[in-house]
């Protein structure tokens, strides 16, 4: 029976791929090949390539649990773009005399973008719970093995409590939301109906819910509840993008305007709202800090660690770092209006309101908080809260705008990840992981000078006192030649205390050599051309030098 149910699912998703792709070249074509229909196109073919590769690499792995978890993640994305495209057509079919569709509020807009955030987190925690056998873990409803809420028993039942109580939060918001949506959000074409649909779903998700657990999770009830969390994310990705039709496609139709002001986010389409919510996180530098995480969890276990614990730690930390970005977003509006370089950041740009941003950042933070505690273990999450404050408060709030030591100091937040990493592992914190901190602390001040040579003008006119601004350019080249000699001194100290073997060494060498190379290029030359290389040369070395040492603990 099992290979039936395998092979109709195998048949099923080739019919359905074919009709996918299909569909997608008749839209382009009557679209005219617009360039965003080809692009969302190419996006949703994208997915589904992407989703047949996992379905095969879960077959051959024998079901692992996050690899499934990861299926279905991918499944729900390929639908909500399906329903985005099938908003579109729709809208294209309307007729081109009548008046102008007038859009949501921008309150409702970030109300139901949010929804469709959250009901996709609560979609894939219920996947987390039913792999991780957690799903008997609780039983009755809306009590847990006839108590409220038994934290702490075991981690089964912890994970199944926490979907619940994710579920009542998701319940909530769409209450609110669905309520606006009826109430002052009637003049948007379809909005009211979408919102009938989002409020039938999860009243029969909700129902079905209680139902299992009162009932021993039968097979028919799983699969039930599979079909109503499909049915619960499309329709509130479809109510999301009904609330942005009339909108502005892109970031380029809005002009600055004074950071956090009520116009804000006025005429914005999703895509360009939940691109801007994204820009706040800064992905760039939270991808770095992962790099830096993950290799250190690497090192921690002589090996590759349990996935599920290296996606868990890893969603953790880009939690926490984007919260902290975020929340500095919001401390540095003032600052990022009179930047070239950061005027068109979200909220100097009139994109979002600094009062969301300042939301956004603290609910990504808890968040981070929630998720470490709750599925790695406390020590990281206390860590990637500390980085946290950190960073917002001493750093942000405090020594940016009074010290020229400022980033010195205030690297100790971006130095935290590889600690978090370690415990993640461990449990606890060693030496070598001391010695992973500070070669990241050491190595953050020749990177941020470097950066800042381009971008005094910047500092100056904002007032900030970088280096360059106060000291000089004469003074910085120093430090930075300073610095980068200290840092690879660092790091060969890491294997003279035998920490690390001779790959390491001699990746260390290597690199550490380049890296003294271009600050001596840059001291000498003092261009903005050699700063640039230094800047870019220098996030390259660090992360190939934590690769090379997860390469030798593991060799």
């Amino acid at each position: 029976m099992a290979s039936v149910i395998e092979f109709s699912h195998r048949a099923l998703g080739g019919v359905v791929s074919a009709l996918i792709a299909s569909t997608l070249i008749v839209w382009a074509g009557s679209s005219r090949w617009d360039r965003r229909v080809v692009g969302a196109g190419a996006a949703i073919l994208m997915l589904l390539a992407a989703q047949i590769v996992l379905g095969a690499v879960t077959v051959a792995l024998e079901l692992p649990t996050m690899v499934v978890l990861a299926h279905l993640g991918l499944a729900m994305l390929l639908l909500g773009a399906l329903v985005l495209v099938a908003v579109q057509v729709w809208r294209s079919t309307e007729d081109a005399d009548q008046p102008a569709i007038p859009g949501a509020s921008p309150t409702f807009r970030h109300m139901a973008i949010g929804a469709t955030v959250a009901v996709y987190v609560l979609v894939l925690s219920g996947a987390f719970v039913r792999a991780s056998g957690a799903s008997w873990a609780c039983v009755g409803f809306p009590a847990c093995n006839g108590e409220a809420l038994p934290l702490g028993a075991n981690r089964l039942i912890d994970i199944q409590l926490l979907h619940r109580v994710l579920a009542y939060a998701v319940a909530a918001h769409l209450a609110i939301v669905l309520i606006r949506a009826w109430r002052r959000e009637r003049r948007v074409p379809g909005v009211a109906s979408a919102a009938t649909v989002v409020g039938a779903a999860l009243v029969v998700q909700i129902a079905i819910g209680a139902g299992m657990v009162s009932t021993g999770v039968p097979p028919l009830s799983q699969v039930l509840h599979v079909a109503g969390a499909a049915a619960l994310w499309s329709s509130t990705v479809a109510l999301a993008a009904l609330a942005a039709r009339g909108a502005p496609v892109g970031l380029a139709d809005a002009s600055p305007v004074q950071p956090g002001t009520a116009g804000a986010a006025e005429g914005l389409s999703v895509s360009t709202t939940v691109a801007a919510y994204v820009s706040l996180t800064k992905p760039r530098v939270v991808s770095l800090l992962l790099v830096t995480t993950l290799a250190a969890m690497v090192i921690a276990a002589e090996g590759m660690p349990p996935i599920h614990l290296v996606l868990l730690t890893l969603l953790g930390g880009a939690l926490g770092a984007g919260g902290a970005n975020a929340i500095n977003c919001w401390l540095d509006r003032d600052i990022d209006a009179v930047m070239h370089r950061t005027v068109w950041r979200a909220i100097p740009s009139g994109v979002l309101r600094a009062e969301d941003a300042l939301r956004f950042g603290i609910i990504l933070g808890i968040a981070s908080f929630v998720v470490l505690a709750a599925f790695v273990n406390l020590l990281s999450a206390l860590l990637t809260m500390a980085a946290l404050l950190f960073y917002v408060l001493i750093y942000t709030r405090w020594l940016k705008r009074s010290s020229a030591q400022n980033i010195v100091i205030g690297g100790a937040a971006g130095a935290v990840p590889p600690l978090v990493g370690w415990a993640a592992v461990t449990g606890e914190i060693s030496l070598l992981a001391v010695y992973l901190f500070a070669i990241v602390f050491y190595w953050t001040p020749p990177h941020f000078w470097a950066l800042s040579l381009l971008i005094k003008e910047d500092y100056r006119r904002a007032g900030v006192p970088m280096l360059p601004v106060v000291r000089g350019d004469r003074e910085t080249h120093q430090q930075i030649l300073l610095y980068s000699v200290v840092l690879v001194a660092l790091t060969g100290v890491v294997f003279g205390a035998a920490l690390l073997d001779v790959v390491y060494l001699v990746s260390a060498l290597a690199l550490g050599g380049l890296l003294i190379l271009y600050a001596v290029r840059l001291r000498r030359e003092a261009t903005l051309a050699a700063a640039r290389r230094m800047f870019k040369f220098s996030m390259l070395y660090l992360a190939l030098l934590f690769c090379a040492m997860a390469i030798d603990r593991v060799l």
